[in-house]
């Protein structure tokens, strides 16, 4: 391929004029063709409850552009932080990420958390490796140093991280006021219980409890996806299709009476990185089905109703499907009216 050629490293040497040759030019032509090949870099496959792979042969070829993390401003742009260089690499055999192998994951591994699975290569690297940071959230900030929350939003929360393990990386913040502001981290601790903290430079951010931020590692890279490890620290089973995601068996997000618009953060749910959420509602025992989604908690952007039919069918008495955008952080209202026996149930996310 010619794009994993480019720029000739000719043409940053000497002064004044450069030489370029007809392969050079063959080398760029064939580049900008193969540059419309690699919008989407290669899908995540779940291999099991440990572990994730990126497949690949010697004819389908994995390649990826090194361009940074989807920015959280602009769909479909993307943001580098400057640690990136937006090159081209490739793999043509496939590489598989463990979540119990160690070197596979930042810090140690935890329950309930959503990890951003990475494609990593060194300046001089033609191939690519794979690995996972947990996304995080703020718990409180004094000094430019943030206490971490976890992504249940229910407490605080450490990573097992080495001592300064992440610094000379950045923090992009993904939700709340500082949305789509980056900051180069100078420290963080090691703390493995509820006390992890991450340090960063330049102007204070403006963070609330709950507010999202991943962190830009300090080598070429790109984001390829978000994979959830469960309550009982194993992986939840998806299938990826660029930038649509699904669950092979559908998660529960509400369930029973909801007596008025109710704000639910669906963090263990769907990733802050989705702009979109697909689901059902479904009814038991008889129930007529109801559902209201709102995006201000006041007026209703989806309704979902329909009359209980007269038997079973997979559990249920009644379904009707959804797909609608999210509030900013995984949030959404919902509303039922009281009705018992309801349930609302995720399939999958768009980002």
């Amino acid at each position: 391929m010619s794009l994993i050629h480019l720029p000739q490293a000719k043409w940053a040497s000497g002064t004044g004029r450069q030489v370029i040759l007809k392969s050079d030019f063959e080398k760029i032509e064939q580049a900008v063709l193969e540059g419309f090949q690699l919008a989407l870099a290669p899908p995540l496959e779940y291999v099991d409850q440990a572990s994730l792979r990126v497949n690949a042969t010697g004819d389908c070829k994995a390649r990826v552009l090194l361009c940074g993390f989807p920015s959280p401003v602009h769909p479909g742009q993307w943001v580098s932080g400057g640690l990136a260089d937006g090159r081209y690499r490739e793999n043509a055999t496939p590489l598989t990420l463990n979540f119990a192998t160690s070197g596979h994951i930042w810090g140690t591994e935890k329950a309930n958390q959503w990890y951003a699975v990475y494609a990593l290569a060194g300046a001089a690297d033609t191939s690519f490796t794979l690995k996972a940071m947990p996304v995080m959230r703020v718990s409180s900030q004094a000094t430019q140093i943030i206490t971490l929350r976890n992504n249940g939003n229910t407490g605080d929360i450490g990573y097992g991280l080495s001592a300064n393990e992440l610094a000379d990386g950045k923090i992009l913040v993904l939700s709340g006021a500082s949305r789509g502001l980056v900051r180069l981290i100078t420290a963080n601790n090691s703390d493995n219980d509820a006390a992890g903290t991450i340090t960063y430079g330049g102007s204070a951010l403006t963070l609330a409890q709950g507010d999202w931020f991943m962190v830009l590692p300090n080598t070429n890279f790109r984001y390829l996806g978000m994979v959830f490890n469960g309550s009982d620290s194993h992986l939840a089973p998806f299938y990826q299709e660029g930038p649509y995601f699904h669950y092979a068996t559908p998660r529960q997000a509400a369930s029973g009476a909801i007596n008025g618009y109710t704000l639910f953060d669906l963090g263990l749910i769907v990733p802050p990185t989705a702009r979109r959420v697909r689901g059902f509602a479904a009814a038991l025992s008889g129930y007529d089905l109801k559902l209201a989604v709102s995006y201000d908690g006041s007026n209703a952007a989806l309704i979902l109703q329909a009359p209980a039919p007269s038997g079973d069918f997979q559990g249920v008495r009644g379904a009707m499907p959804f797909s609608c955008r999210l509030l900013e952080g995984s949030r959404l209202y919902f509303n039922n009216e009281n009705t018992a026996n309801q349930v609302v149930k995720i399939t999958g996310w768009e980002e």
